[in-house]
């Protein structure tokens, strides 16, 4: 199983992007939201999905953790596969997803083109509780810990962590605050994010 891909995005199509690994070039699936947060310059880091089927094995790419977590989330609603949930988080961010679900604002996700009311409502019923736990983890650690602010630039991954933990629901402020006095320079966007929670 690969969790993610760091190299040059060499080619973008319609929700497929090449990452281009040095000797390998990787076949990224990906949403329009990871297509345009990724800097087109440079080495760019892809958190990855792969899925396995019988006729062929797939790679699902996204440009931060909480749009992977929201991708896995989905498909393990019966009814939903990878194409379908990249068509989802194409048309929404993974928090305005996660405020439908736990507000079960079925006729939010009805919008979503390819999303029918009684795919939507096994969305709500099978991930309120799973996206529920997540937020209140999110705001348990906003609310509990005690931050030692130490001065040091932002590193890319750094930024990351503060990006997954503004979807997680924490204010952008405090999310950098938070990074801040958790965060080595050293440290990789994930382990971060699990030292801020």
């Amino acid at each position: 199983m690969f969790y993610s891909l760091t190299g040059k995005i060499s080619v973008i199509d319609e929700n497929v992007i090449a990452v281009d690994t040095g000797a390998v070039s990787f076949e990224v699936n990906c949403s329009s939201n990871t297509i345009y947060n990724l800097n087109k310059d440079g080495n760019q880091k892809v958190y990855t999905y792969m899925h396995v089927k019988e006729d062929g094995i797939s790679l699902f790419g996204f440009s931060d953790i909480a749009e992977k977590k929201m991708f896995i989330n989905l498909i393990s609603v019966s009814g939903i596969g990878p194409k379908l949930a990249i068509n989802i988080l194409s048309a929404t961010q993974p928090t305005t997803l996660a405020s439908a679900v736990v507000n079960k604002e079925v006729g939010v996700l009805t919008k979503i083109k390819g999303l029918g009311k009684k795919t939507a409502e096994r969305i709500v019923l099978e991930l309120k509780e799973k996206v529920d736990q997540n937020i209140k983890i999110a705001n348990s650690a906003t609310n509990s810990v005690k931050m030692q602010v130490i001065d040091t630039s932002l590193t890319r991954e750094m930024t990351d962590a503060i990006e997954i933990l503004t979807n997680l629901g924490i204010k952008k402020d405090y999310a950098t605050e938070l990074v801040k006095a958790k965060a080595s320079s050293q440290d990789k966007a994930d382990e971060i994010v699990r030292k801020c929670l």
